[in-house]
């Protein structure tokens, strides 16, 4: 038995206000394949095979009643691989419409937190989308915030993957089952840790508190001040659509973009980053958007950044390991240069007090908050629409997540994946997220939203397009996925 870190188990709690999960969505080419072809029974026998790669797979929440405490990973005792893979076919035409329906259906649903938290798809049926060839298929695998992150669940896909055509050898598998703990073995594990918590808590503190007297005299001078305020760190955001109230729906579209572009752009702003030329890019999509839709707040949108913080390679802290820097968006600013370099500016400033403050204070106060009180309180806001006088819009507009992926080609049986995509939850009241990764030379921008607050997610990913090719110079390019 594994107890779950408090920011893990934070997201277990957070099922009570809905889904908590990531997807991850993957297109590939069978061609390069062996023989040309990969079915649903190939990849089953294949992520059969490579179970032992990750505890993920095979382990099971416990809770302690009344969640008193954390919970607890189990290695499940009634597992059974069946459960977990399922084949769909897409209906006619099979483009890239009914693929993006068809994920933003399985993302939407709650997943069943009483068997290992993780579903896969075997999606075939596709038919003409613009980069992809005959013959190519799909998987969508669904995974619990409890387990991952980006950089853990990048580690899993990296794990029934292969650097080249020729698939390797299975890892070692050592795993055997447990017994599922008792409720009261649970409750007695929950006194010992309440009697050893308030020394842990000083031990904590004294970690952590002369973090806040050390942030230096650099970070300081990085906060805006004066004309600069307006779009500070400590700013707050104006209110939007896309935090109005939300339900259980989701959708989902994205954009694909040349990673050489992206980098080449970044040197028209001194120090810019290609994190900064993604954030530009999508500041400048919210822009068009709102003005199309007449409804451009006069100040900046402010987005949530997730900021990996993987420090530790044994995972001390957990599975999620990250902190979270907020950056205004500079959608006050027509001109893409200056939006990025306003954004360059603003997303230096965060970092650094971030990281001035430390990676992991909030991970490590989070361990002394038990799930009754995070439970109760989600349940409180609810039951009492909170968000109605203190919205969430007051903190950030949006969320983008950022991941380097592979330079290289990865393979799956032998065949090539052409393009992954990253869809994430997100709370009530802040109904649009991003997930950017770069693989094999190209950024895949992946939008993420609820058509409560975004019911033309493809004109917005339309708006997406054209912000990129302003910012990187290059004519609008047609919807793709390589």
């Amino acid at each position: 038995m594994e107890q779950l870190s408090g920011l893990d188990a934070a997201f277990v709690y957070a099922e009570t206000a809905g889904a908590a999960h990531v997807t991850f969505l993957a297109i590939y080419d069978p061609s390069t394949a062996e023989n040309k072809t990969v079915t649903f029974d190939d990849v089953v026998t294949h992520v059969g095979s490579r179970l032992g790669a990750d505890r993920l797979f095979r382990s099971v929440l416990a809770r302690v009643p009344l969640d008193l405490d954390h919970p607890y990973w189990v290695r499940d005792p009634d597992f059974d691989l069946s459960r977990h893979l399922h084949h769909l076919t897409l209906p006619s035409p099979g483009g890239w419409q009914q693929l993006c329906e068809q994920v933003s259906r399985l993302h939407e649903q709650r997943m069943d937190l009483h068997r290992p938290p993780w579903d896969g798809y075997f999606i075939d049926g596709l038919g003409h989308i613009r980069g992809v060839p005959d013959g190519a298929f799909a998987l969508c695998f669904k995974m619990h915030h409890s387990a991952v992150d980006g950089v853990t669940g990048l580690g899993i896909a990296t794990a029934l993957h292969d650097l080249s055509v020729d698939t390797a050898p299975p890892p070692a598998d050592d795993w055997t089952p447990e017994r599922r703990p008792s409720s009261l073995n649970l409750l007695a594990r929950t006194a010992v840790t309440y009697v050893r918590r308030p020394a842990r808590f000083v031990a904590t503190a004294r970690h952590s508190l002369p973090l806040l007297s050390g942030i230096s005299a650099s970070v300081l001078r990085a906060l805006p001040i004066g004309h600069r305020a307006e779009r500070g760190i400590l700013t707050g955001a104006p209110h939007t659509r896309f935090n109005q109230p939300t339900d259980s729906r989701r959708n989902f579209d994205a954009r694909s973009f040349d990673l050489s572009a992206v980098a080449a752009a970044r040197k028209r702003v001194a120090g810019a980053t290609v994190n900064d030329v993604v954030l530009a890019g999508i500041g400048g999509a919210l822009r068009r958007y709102l003005l199309d839709k007449g409804e451009l707040p006069d100040s900046s949108l402010v987005t949530f950044i997730a900021i990996a913080e993987h420090t530790d390679p044994d995972h001390e802290h957990g599975a999620n390991q990250i902190a979270v820097a907020r950056v205004p968006l500079g959608t006050d600013i027509a001109d893409p240069i200056a939006r990025l370099r306003a954004v360059h500016e603003s997303s230096a400033g965060s970092k650094a007090f971030t990281e001035a403050v430390g990676p992991h204070a909030a991970v490590e106060y989070a361990e002394f908050l038990p799930g009754t009180l995070v439970v109760g309180m989600i349940r409180l806001m609810m039951a009492m629409h909170l968000g109605k006088y203190y919205p969430s819009a007051r903190f950030g507009n949006t969320y983008v997540t950022t991941m380097r992926g592979p330079d290289f080609p990865i393979y799956l049986l032998g065949a090539k994946m052409i393009a992954g995509y990253g869809l994430s939850p997100f709370t009530q009241g802040n109904g649009l997220m991003h997930s950017v990764v770069s693989y094999c030379g190209r950024v895949l921008v992946s939008i993420n939203g609820c058509p409560a607050v975004l019911p033309d997610i493809e004109h917005y990913a339309d708006c997406v397009d054209a912000a990129f090719a302003e910012l990187l110079g290059t004519r609008t390019p047609e919807p793709s996925v390589s």
